[in-house]
């Protein structure tokens, strides 16, 4: 066990990637003096206004990568310095700029939230040529994978398994492969949960008086559980190979048969316990990198620049882990025949088998899915409290699967996804399915609703709770229905996404305009600076976008200008996520009369007011896009028609499928991904085909495999 220890610890390792740097001799003679000038005096050891401190800048910009992109664009876009300081020289401005972007795009940021720090117009404004490679990892199962490894190696239900994974709390994309390492609490729990299962796949019960397996126990393991009888080698082999394909998805080679057949006699040997030994052995082969690990460090062929292919084995993994969460080789013939003849036979193969899984609706591709899910992050609704009503939790569950339903329909007709996806007309209203047994149909629409906030009897309106939240007084029954003119389009005014991104009592346009900034303009916010507290008064008689202009303060304004303009369209939709035209708000007129005869205040009177929906494009990079927007229908379809935001939308792929970020040696891959989208009429499935066959993702910088890993 403590060799199994310290093999574990050996794969905490993240291998780095070659990249082009930005010229070092230019920060000392051109960056540094050009801070010093214009910044330090406010952003300095004595002073830091906003909590920004620029003086200890170094050339690593790595460590500082997003203090960094704050420079860049506060000098780029002419907001710093400020117009009361001395202007800078434009020319040493611009050296700066392009001296800090070449440094950001040289390698991608490590948290999922820094991914826009490289500049879009680094990757998609010239026409890349060169491949890229990823980093070699050994790459720890996310949870739901790890779950799934449990279930195959032991059907039956097992008490007792913790996942020892856990996921972090990032915003965006939170499986990423090097935000993970294994730690002594995880490497006890992996120890744990091996002899747990090998318990139970051995385990035995007596019937006329000979031992025989329980529900779950695999034959050829519980054959070695008579402390009496010496198994034969070939029973020993037997069950390393049965342990192999249930662990592995692949069968053991000699030499890793002979490794662990070793194993056992040793244990055997030193301690005469033969069951013991046989768990010992089987347990080690649970605990291999590649059981437990997306062992993914490229031990294909190499290339003259040093990179390696993954091996067809690798590949196998890599594609099935990413589509879904099961570990199995299907494609393991087509591969070996395409990686005789050569890299452009081994893409067209895994092409193909991208193609054929996303297309078969019984293959593993849960993962495809989930993209969906942690992109609009509509499934947090549920996490967001609502006092009224009591059971809002399970309202707005209802509210993410008649998202998730949407969603689904969208990319199964696989056409135009992105932009169907943002202004779709169509919705989803309280919907569920079941299967109807008397004529063998599936998933046919439910005739009565579960609980609020809707429900349909017969000849009555269906309310319950929060009056209906999508504009209909009579559940429709054939879904999906269009959504009441000039309401709701598209999936940011479900009301799943609109409650995700409020709070408990109020909207969020702060949030909601974060959120369009990053996920659809590629943008970036820096984070609350540490010690601000961010509120907004709470004056019942203003409206909520009459109390936000207290983010206009100048110390505010310089990072709200890039969210509120964006969020404050969306107050066209409570904080439920209903559509609205007017605001209530505190009538204080009338509440000061509402006196009882002893002139003791009655209570408050509220009052409605005309609800401000517009809003204002700024700093999106493309002209084109700028300018005032009238409504979030009008900004929504204005951006989702934009080459831009397609292009964001491809970067946001990226991340998910590749679990990492983008990094500018990427540029050829990302292109790609867009043109295969683009040319396919927009098939989400041509883009993920594209990514899971592109150079990001077959190659990795080579790099020695971790000792003990084969």
């Amino acid at each position: 066990m403590r060799r199994l220890i310290l093999f574990l610890g050996s794969l905490c390792f993240v291998a780095g990637s070659a990249a082009r740097a930005a010229d070092p001799a230019e920060f000392p003679t051109a960056v540094k003096p050009f801070l010093t000038a214009h910044c330090v005096k406010c952003h300095g050891p004595e002073k830091q206004a906003g909590d920004f401190r620029l003086d200890d800048l170094t050339a690593d910009v790595g460590k500082h990568a997003e203090r960094w992109a704050t420079v860049r664009d506060q000098v780029r876009d002419g907001l710093m310095p400020p117009a009361k300081e001395q202007k800078p020289d434009q020319a040493k401005a611009r050296q700066v700029v392009a001296w800090a972007s070449a440094a950001i795009g040289t390698r991608p940021a490590r948290l999922p939230n820094q991914g826009n720090l490289i500049p879009h117009e680094l990757l998609f404004g010239t026409p890349a040529t060169v491949g890229s490679a990823s980093p070699a990892r050994v790459w720890r199962l996310a949870p739901p994978a790890y779950q799934s490894f449990v279930r195959g190696v032991f059907r039956e239900r097992l008490d007792g398994i913790v996942s020892p994974f856990a996921l972090l709390g990032e915003r965006g994309f939170r499986d990423f492969a090097d935000l993970y390492s294994l730690d002594e609490a995880s490497t006890e729990l992996l120890l744990r949960n091996a002899a747990l299962i090998v318990d139970a796949q051995t385990g035995t019960e007596v019937k006329n008086g000979k031992p025989t397996g329980r529900n779950g126990s695999v034959r050829e393991f519980v054959e070695l559980m008579t402390p009496d009888v010496e198994p034969a080698r070939a029973k020993l082999e037997v069950a390393v190979q049965a342990q192999f394909r249930l662990a592995v998805a692949r069968p053991a080679t000699p030499d890793e048969v002979e490794r662990y057949v070793g194993l056992y006699q040793k244990g055997a040997k030193n301690t005469g316990d033969r069951p013991g030994a046989a768990k010992t052995m089987l347990q080690a082969v649970l605990l291999r990198a590649d059981a437990m690990y997306r062992y993914e460090v490229g031990t294909g062929p190499a290339e003259a620049s040093g990179r390696r292919m993954l091996s067809p084995l690798e590949i196998e993994q890599a594609v099935s882990l990413t589509l879904g969460n099961k570990r199995v080789p299907p494609f393991a013939t087509a591969l070996n025949v395409a990686s005789a003849k050569g890299t452009a036979a081994i893409r067209e193969a895994v092409a193909n088998h991208v193609r054929v899984s996303l297309s078969d609706p019984k293959a593993d591709t849960e993962r495809v899915m989930g993209f969906f899910r942690e992109y609009f992050e509509y499934h947090r609704a549920p996490e967001v409290f609502k006092d009224k009503p009591k059971d809002f939790v399970h309202a707005a569950s209802q509210l993410v699967a008649d998202t998730d339903r949407l969603v689904a329909e969208i990319v199964a007709s696989d056409k135009d996804v992105f932009r169907e996806l943002l202004t779709t007309q169509k919705t989803f209203v309280n919907y569920t399915v079941r299967d109807d047994k008397k004529t063998n149909r599936k998933n046919v629409p439910m005739q009565s609703v579960p609980p609020p906030p809707f429900r349909k009897e017969k000849g009555e309106v269906f309310k319950a709770g929060v009056e209906p939240v999508y504009g209909f007084t009579d559940w429709p029954e054939t879904q999906p229905v269009e959504s009441p003119k000039d309401t709701r389009i598209g999936v940011l005014m479900q009301p799943s996404w609109l409650v995700a991104w409020s709070t408990n009592f109020e909207t969020d346009p702060v949030r909601r305009g974060r959120w369009v900034r990053e996920r659809l303009l590629g943008g970036t916010v820096p984070d609350l600076p540490i010690g601000v507290v961010a509120q907004v008064p709470d004056e019942p008689h203003r409206t909520f976008r009459d109390r936000l202009t207290v983010t206009r303060a100048a110390q505010c304004w310089k990072c709200h200008q890039k969210m509120d303009e964006l969020g404050l369209p969306f107050e066209q939709f409570d904080h439920y996520g209903r559509f609205r035209t007017t605001e209530t708000v505190r009538d204080t007129e009338a509440t000061a009369k509402n006196v009882d005869k002893k002139g003791k205040l009655l209570g408050p009177v509220d009052k409605q007011v005309r609800l401000v929906t517009t809003g204002l494009i700024v700093d999106s990079g493309v002209p084109s896009l700028e300018g005032a927007v009238k409504d979030p229908r009008d900004m929504i379809r204005k951006i989702a028609n934009s080459d831009r935001a397609r292009q964001v939308f491809v970067r946001h792929a990226f991340r998910y499928f590749l679990g990492r970020n983008e990094s500018l040696a990427d540029a050829k891959s990302l292109q790609d991904a867009d043109a295969a989208y683009v040319k396919s009429g927009g098939s989400f499935k041509a883009l993920v085909e594209s990514l899971l066959t592109s150079d990001s993702f077959l190659y990795r910088v080579a790099t020695a495999a971790p000792g003990g890993a084969k």
